[in-house]
């Protein structure tokens, strides 16, 4: 899907306000930063305006415009292109290759609700039975951590629980948990409920 936000200019200037939903652009602004054409902007814009998705505020001859975050067309776009943005960078395939034992591996946060800004990390929690070799996993999942950084421009965080660590958490009613559970996309595995329950 990120792929459309990338093809199609409108999709493109769309992309820019919804990872950026507390950034104001004007006309001029946006075809440098996107390398299109004021035109095609300004036609973009009369129509987002038209629609609802931003709003327009006039300072003497410029138009200024933000994203419109309480239109409910607007919140369900934002939380579908965060959750496609995280996807284009194939996180699944990428901690895989650091431990291929994780169970389950889900997106929480900001990115799985759609309340994120630009100030937001991408926030992913892996379970798996056992670390087996802390040192090393620590190691990898740092580097693969990095490499996603770099890849959606992000800073990425990635909480991992072991069977152990996770079950006490549960029973412990941990706010951590809680606010995991509460808020969450699985991308890959069985479930946070009971993740070892093949």
């Amino acid at each position: 899907m990120i792929a459309l936000f990338e093809k199609y200019v409108d999709m493109k200037i769309l992309g820019l306000f919804l990872s950026n939903p507390n950034t104001s652009y004007h006309v001029k602004g946006i075809a440098r930063k996107l390398e299109v054409s004021p035109a095609s902007v300004s036609h973009a814009m009369k129509y987002f305006e038209d629609m609802g998705y931003v709003i327009k505020e006039e300072k003497g001859l410029a138009h200024i415009y933000q994203l419109n975050k309480e239109h409910p067309v607007v919140a369900s776009l934002k939380k579908a292109y965060g959750i496609a943005l995280v996807q284009s960078a194939n996180p699944v395939e990428a901690f895989l290759s650091a431990d291929p034992n994780i169970v389950s591996f889900a997106l929480y946060g900001g990115y799985a609700d759609g309340s994120f800004d630009e100030q937001s990390d991408i926030e992913f929690i892996a379970v798996a039975p056992s670390a087996i070799d802390k040192f090393s996993n620590t190691r990898k999942f740092s580097e693969v951590r990095k490499a996603l950084e770099e890849k959606l421009g992000r800073p990425v965080s990635l909480f991992v629980a072991t069977m152990s660590i996770w079950s006490a958490m549960k029973g412990a009613n941990d706010p951590m948990y809680k606010r995991i559970m509460d808020n969450h996309v699985l991308i890959y595995g069985n479930g946070l409920e009971d993740p070892f329950v093949i």
